[in-house]
């Protein structure tokens, strides 16, 4: 488990770039990577480069794969991860075998079951919505990228004393 410095403020969840290059992912995004204090992917980043330019941008990180990540980035980086930071658990997952919405979180809270998180991070469904079940606050930043009518997504959680804040963020898209 990875124990983050308790004087952590800002976290930044994201998920489903799906973008070969980190210039590609929307500067929104790339300027909130800049700016958190962590940041967390979800999975289905699908390009070393894109992991590079987290690496690279992010002060500090936690990433894990998703079912359209290679086989080169599967092997190298979790399938689930678990951080703290305080006396807050997170899990982060990217549920693939779930499907689209209704999610099974059942099925997520057992990945977890040893862990006993508080939160859980997880994408896939690139649905953004923030939901408690049985104790648990669900986080999905949605997609990391515009398309169609759907715009991209992230989740911030900001910490103040002993207030956290949660906010799913949409990002505007942009008129072609």
């Amino acid at each position: 488990m990875k124990i983050l410095d308790a004087n952590t403020k800002s976290i930044l969840i994201i998920s489903d770039t799906h973008k070969t290059k980190y210039s590609d992912i929307d500067i929104v995004i790339q300027k909130q990577i800049l700016k958190s204090d962590f940041v967390v992917h979800c999975g289905d980043i699908i390009s070393k480069k894109v992991i590079e330019g987290i690496e690279k941008n992010s002060k500090d990180n936690l990433i894990v794969h998703g079912n359209s990540d290679p086989l080169s980035i599967r092997n190298k980086i979790p399938k689930k991860s678990v951080f703290k930071l305080n006396n807050n658990i997170f899990g982060v997952i990217h549920p693939f075998w779930g499907g689209p919405p209704p999610i099974d979180f059942d099925l997520i809270i057992d990945q977890f079951k040893n862990d006993n998180p508080k939160f859980i991070l997880f994408g896939h469904t690139h649905d953004a919505h923030i939901e408690e079940y049985k104790g648990i606050t669900f986080i999905n930043p949605g997609q990391g990228y515009s398309e169609f009518i759907i715009p991209a997504s992230f989740c911030l959680i900001n910490f103040n004393k002993s207030m956290i804040s949660i906010e799913i963020k949409k990002i505007q898209i942009k008129n072609l």
